[in-house]
């Protein structure tokens, strides 16, 4: 289990399974919920890791799973995707604090404190978050949440809560097996669990010709093999299925259309400066200095 791709961005859908109510006394609240055992239960991990790793008499080759997930993702009333708890009405009401901290929120789409430390012991986790500018985040989605301000406030809620897990996982258990430990708990190497990289970067409209294009891509392959390990550095077709956006609006002119105020839009990005996009000492290329 190599690599996880997640980023703070509202696409994709969930599910409806299983109702799960809060207890007696609280107030009501249905979440949909398509397994009911915990993520981190061990028979949950282990039929997991079952499904996903070679049998023992088999020839031995690295696997490599790889999910991406935007961070909140779909709507509250799309079912096509399948998520243990989907989103939730009640965020648009909510301040982002209150987003970060609420059991829905860090439940969704998944829990990524109880994946690490589920699945961190056995298979070698790493995050790559993938950023996209705020107001290019909010303008994809205007209809979201009951409106722009909602969905941003929803948006400004879900990045604290990414950055705090982020921040406060900068780098893998260094006892780990994975990471070269042993069963006496003596840890292996530093190494960083996640890394970041702004979607802009990748964009033609970023640069002023191909060339440029074209070394910025090949940095960040570059750095990403090194990041999760990989022998081979570079990709020639890795971009191939690559779609540039075929808006022509800017993001700020999409959102103002009819006169709309967004003010309170830019107010909540301000606030978030400090907390996104998160930053560590080893992201040194130009691709990773992301802006919001």
């Amino acid at each position: 289990f190599r690599a996880t791709i997640f980023g703070p961005e509202t696409t994709g859908g969930s599910q409806n399974g299983k109702k799960k109510k809060k207890k007696k006394g609280e107030e009501k609240t249905e979440v949909d919920v398509v397994d009911d055992r915990p993520l981190d239960d061990p028979d949950l991990v282990q039929s997991t890791l079952d499904a996903m790793c070679p049998h023992p008499d088999e020839v031995w080759k690295r696997r490599v799973i790889i999910e991406g997930n935007s961070f909140p993702s779909g709507s509250a009333e799309n079912a096509n995707l399948q998520f243990r708890v989907r989103r939730q009405r009640a965020w648009a009401d909510m301040t982002p604090d209150e987003i970060a901290v609420d059991e829905y929120a860090l439940e969704h789409p998944t829990n990524l404190y109880k994946l690490y430390d589920a699945f961190g012991p056995y298979v070698d986790v790493r995050f790559i978050v993938l950023h996209r500018p705020y107001l290019g985040t909010i303008a994809s989605h205007i209809g979201f949440d009951d409106g722009p301000e909602k969905h941003s406030n929803v948006i400004s809620g879900f990045m604290v809560l990414l950055s705090r897990f982020l921040m406060g996982h900068l780098y893998s258990d260094p006892n780990s097996p994975t990471m070269g430990g042993n069963e006496e708990g003596e840890g292996g190497g530093r190494v960083p669990l996640w890394t970041i990289v702004c979607a802009g970067s990748l964009s033609s409209r970023s640069y002023d010709t191909s060339q440029q294009l074209l070394e910025a891509r090949g940095r960040v392959l570059a750095y990403l093999a090194d990041f999760l390990g990989w022998p081979q550095r570079n990709c020639p077709t890795c971009f191939d299925q690559w779609r540039e956006s075929g808006k022509v609006n800017t993001a700020e002119g999409r959102l103002a259309r009819d006169g709309r105020d967004i003010t309170d839009l830019l107010d909540h990005a301000k606030r978030l400066d400090g907390v996104w996009p998160p930053r560590r000492e080893e992201d040194g290329l130009p691709e990773q200095q992301c802006q919001m």
